[in-house]
């Protein structure tokens, strides 16, 4: 029997997520559900973890190894064998609240314009459990900006009605992450995610990819997703990640946003946001926390530079820039003390 939502699970030796993970799935109040679990290439013990779980498990759990491709290369592989109606992709170290599949599923069958529903995450440290914030739709309290794109409201689900959607998902975020969403499975007839630039922020490319492609997104402001955070988090944000890192993260995103331009058809309005974004994260997320911080400076300075021939119109980033060049040049130590901290 064909079940209603195929489940996408990739790991990458995080079997000791994995235990956890069957829990909060099992405990979906839809049951209509199968599990593919997507073994990237692990050396641990996830195979035999997965064995024992599926084994306890009434629904259909589905084991895929493959040679290491990336986190997106495995989703791509669990589309390859879904059957599923719909398409929920779990994080192997999150944890989905019971009501997430069934309440997504209910509203995407009461709007049949929708292909793409997503839900709030509430953000946990791992170790202590302790919530750093309550809904990732709010900033200090405040509504995110895509909650104030146009949308039509039909009970608790806000269909998002504007293009402006594209141009808000480049600045700012629609805050639509893989793991609090479903999908139609018509969107992933149609699209699939890109895998060449090993980039672990695709999913912010691919939302950009769907709105241009015609799909519709809607919300729910609730929080279903615990996402549980910890040194492991694929996320290149603040200012202790390594130098490493946050060149994986971030480096194959600004090519991503690079490339886009010539893929689509953008506004001009998408194309400024666009390059303002990737000035940004050039400047700030890789120049300045990046290389800046880990003691870089000339490399750093190379980045700053680049950053301010695509965008020059940031006037807290020239300063920044002019600090910076001159510690480098009279012999300062170029700490991350030395120049401004980019704005909140």
């Amino acid at each position: 029997m064909r079940q209603t939502v195929s489940v996408i699970l990739p790991t990458f030796n995080r079997s000791r997520f994995l235990p956890a993970a069957f829990a909060a799935i099992h405990a979906q109040q839809l049951t209509s559900w199968e599990l593919i679990v997507i073994d990237d290439g692990s050396t641990d013990d996830t195979q035999a973890v997965v064995a024992g779980l599926s084994s306890r498990t009434p629904q259909p759990v589905r084991y895929l190894r493959q040679d290491n491709q990336g986190a997106y290369g495995a989703r791509n592989t669990g589309l390859q064998a879904a059957q599923g109606e719909y398409i929920a992709f779990y994080d192997s170290d999150d944890l989905w609240l019971p009501h997430h599949l069934s309440t997504c599923v209910s509203a995407l069958e009461a709007q049949p314009d929708v292909d793409w529903i997503y839900a709030a995450c509430e953000l946990v440290e791992l170790e202590t459990q302790k919530v750093i914030r309550p809904n990732s739709f709010y900033d200090r309290g405040e509504p995110r900006p895509f909650m104030r794109l146009a949308h039509d409201a039909r009970g608790p689900v806000r269909v998002i009605a504007s293009r402006d959607a594209i141009r808000c998902q480049i600045r700012y975020g629609l805050y639509c992450g893989l793991q609090n969403s479903v999908f139609r499975r018509r969107v992933f007839e149609r699209l699939r995610f890109a895998t060449d630039l090993r980039n672990e922020a695709e999913d912010q490319l691919f939302a950009i990819r769907a709105v241009a492609a015609g799909f519709r997104l809607a919300y729910i402001d609730d929080v279903h997703v615990r996402y549980q955070v910890h040194s492991e988090n694929s996320s290149g944000a603040g200012m202790d990640v390594s130098l490493e890192k946050r060149r994986r993260v971030f480096e194959p995103l600004i090519r991503g946003y690079e490339r886009l331009a010539n893929e689509m058809s953008l506004t001009a309005g998408e194309q400024r946001a666009l390059t303002r974004r990737i000035g940004r994260d050039l400047f700030w997320n890789l120049g300045y926390a990046g290389y800046w911080v880990a003691g870089e400076r000339r490399q750093a300075l190379t980045i700053f530079a680049r950053a301010l021939r695509m965008w020059p119109w940031d006037l807290m980033q020239w300063k920044t820039y002019m600090l910076a060049l001159a510690r480098t040049s009279y012999g300062g130590e170029g700490h991350a003390a030395d120049v401004p901290n980019r704005p909140v």
